[in-house]
């Protein structure tokens, strides 16, 4: 491996982990259900989970309000 692969790989890491962590401590705040999937869905990956996540967030949150 060449040294700009291993930086690539090592800043997707980086991303990956950042993106997962956030999402992971985003879902326990806001208590959604399942946050350690969605921890781990978010290391897949980016930045479609984090796309998807904030999706169904909103969506959680708009039938949670509707249905107090």
């Amino acid at each position: 491996m060449t040294l700009s692969t291993k930086i690539a790989l090592v800043c997707a890491l980086i991303i990956l982990i950042i993106q997962g962590t956030t999402i992971f401590r985003d879902a326990m705040k806001k208590n959604i259900p399942n946050p350690w999937l969605w921890g781990i869905i978010g290391l897949v990956q980016a930045p479609w989970p984090t796309i998807i996540y904030l999706i169904y967030r909103k969506r959680y949150f708009s039938r949670k309000n509707k249905g107090a």
